[in-house]
């Protein structure tokens, strides 16, 4: 071909998408995206001009007839709509079944109009989302049915084949070290079906641990050497040509200690790494920069700290990296806009695999890795805002919590159980906290046979009794050395909710930071008599492990 085939991206965030078809031949023509910074990425990363500019315009036949006539047309709508993450999956999706629908109805037109040169298309989500989208779409069901008749064709004949033409992918096959899976749906016009793929994987799973051995590391010092991109062999940039890599993302204690406690300790979901397992693909990259939650990506940092600094999260350019993009693409806004944007992105290994199955259709040579091309990043740069800063950060601000923040955390979970801390009764039916409140509580079981209630205050007394008859010697020694180790704490849950909300793990009331501690001292009166029974407060279970039994002793202690 004497030009090269054309593209347009919807909801095309800062790329990703075409980016993959971009290294592969293809002109990025238009960006369609309703966010500023995302548009502002693309066309600076793909020199183009576009406005934001929301997709649903295209319910109109006339917008839609002034889109160029592209060889191919690819979408991403949003996919937190469809999300399992958004409130468990039963978020509202008749939004982003709309978007999904607005998207079809455009690559519809514009592969049935008169004189067509539409070579195939593509639209990626979410797994969850193929739930939501047809078999297939008649004009009709894309409210086509007046353009049909004009054009010729039967408002009940099938435009376009949705989910019939799927599949679910996983990026890690396609040589970038992350597992994402996603479904993708779309044809190679001529065939009507979607390409195989297969022959476009790669051979074996990349890590963490790969990618970052091959970066610089976030707090090295500014110099001239050279860096191998690792997911592009022949991109080398100057270190000072690399963006937003080279600043401190160290996270505060208290942070790092939530996210490990919802990663190997979380009350009823299973063990997660803590931090990352640097010896497998990332787990999947979210579209928010979150840190205290399990779902946050958490790295050892490389600075020699003790409590806030200790772990960090991703630098925006890591993420980018374990994404696919190299290191000449850049991001537009603050550090958020760009995790975002990262986040939300198409992987460019897997649109580069679907581009190289357009090629093959066109009768078109596959690019080879060593022939693609990279703009320099000289000029970008200068108009982005680059988080380099080659600085240590300073930890003298630890984020507070709301005032009403809830809490709840256990030392551990066994048993089927967890005895808990919290700042909220859960045995009521709304769970409010109470600032002044705080309760021993018992989580037991699951599913419909779960139990929540709360140990009577004052009632240690009665739990002492049973460890010291069960234990004899051992028993009074843990309420001793407990009534030492953690004397200036009992009795003052008062100040509970007032060192939750500061933050600072330093304050002897600190409560994650106690139940932390109250763990730890009770592992080290574990004895060979591991269960015991407690039919007054749990009449549920027969016998009842050892230190749990200890854990109700302590935790109802200390808020006694």
């Amino acid at each position: 071909m004497k030009k090269k085939p054309q593209v347009i991206d919807f909801f095309c965030g800062a790329g990703g998408f075409s980016e993959g078809f971009r290294q592969q031949g293809f002109q990025i023509v238009m960006g369609i995206d309703n966010w500023a910074p995302a548009i502002e990425a693309h066309n600076l990363n793909h020199n183009l001009n576009d406005c934001v500019k929301d997709v649903l315009d295209f319910e109109s036949i006339e917008e839609i007839n002034k889109l160029p006539n592209t060889e191919v047309i690819v979408g991403s709508p949003p996919c937190v709509l469809f999300s399992l993450s958004n409130k468990g999956g039963k978020a509202d999706k008749s939004f982003g079944i709309k978007l999904i629908e607005s998207f079809l109805r455009v690559v519809a037109v514009k592969k049935h109009q008169p004189a067509s040169n539409l070579v195939a298309w593509f639209m990626e989500n979410v797994p969850n989302s193929k739930n939501y989208i047809r078999p297939t779409y008649t004009f009709s069901q894309l409210k086509l049915g007046k353009w049909a008749k004009a054009h010729g064709y039967n408002p009940s004949d099938i435009a376009i084949s949705g989910e019939e033409n799927g599949r679910t992918l996983n990026t890690a096959h396609f040589g970038v070290a992350q597992k994402r899976e996603r479904f993708l749906c779309g044809e190679i016009v001529a065939t009507g079906l979607f390409p195989d793929l297969t022959k476009f994987e790669g051979k074996s799973l990349r890590n963490i641990g790969e990618i970052k051995g091959s970066m610089p590391k976030p707090n090295s010092t500014l110099s001239n050497h050279l860096y191998v991109d690792p997911n592009y062999p022949s991109l080398k940039c100057e270190m000072n040509l690399i963006t937003d890599h080279f600043y401190d993302t160290g996270v505060y204690e208290n942070q790092w200690m939530r996210a490990r406690d919802l990663k190997i300790n979380h009350p009823y979901m299973g063990r997660m790494s803590f931090p990352e397992d640097e010896s497998a693909p990332s787990r999947t990259i979210m579209a928010t920069r979150s840190i205290s939650c399990r779902e946050s990506l958490i790295y050892k940092s490389e600075y020699t700290r003790r409590g806030d600094g200790e772990y960090r999260l991703p630098t925006i350019r890591e993420l980018a990296t374990l994404m696919g993009f190299p290191y000449t693409y850049q991001f537009a806004g603050s550090e958020g806009a760009k995790w975002r944007q990262v986040g939300n992105a198409v992987c460019p290994a897997m649109s580069s695999a679907l581009a190289k199955s357009v090629r093959c259709a066109m009768g078109l040579k596959i690019i080879p890795e060593a022939q693609i091309t990279f703009e320099p990043p000289a000029n970008i740069i200068a108009k982005i805002n680059n988080l380099n800063s080659f600085v240590e950060k300073k930890f003298d601000k630890p984020p507070q919590r709301r005032s009403n923040a809830r809490f709840r955390a256990h030392p551990f979970k066994v048993g089927n159980m967890t005895i808990a801390l919290t700042n909220y009764n859960p045995a009521e039916p709304i769970h409010s906290a109470d600032s002044k409140e705080w309760y021993s509580s018992v989580f037991l079981g699951s599913g419909k046979d779960f139990v929540a209630k709360v140990i009577p205050k004052q009632h240690f007394k009665n739990i002492g009794k049973l460890i010291e008859i069960h234990h004899k010697d051992v028993g009074r020694e843990f309420i001793r050395k407990f009534e030492k180790t953690f004397g200036n704490v009992i009795g003052n849950s008062a100040k509970f909710q007032e060192a939750y909300v500061l933050g600072d793990v330093r304050v002897p009331h600190e409560p994650c930071h106690l139940i932390e501690k109250i763990g730890k001292f009770i592992l080290e009166f574990e004895t060979e008599l591991d269960c015991m029974k407690v039919p007054e407060l749990i009449p549920e279970k027969s016998q009842v492990p050892t230190k749990q039994v200890l854990a109700m002793y302590a935790i109802n202690r200390i808020v006694s």
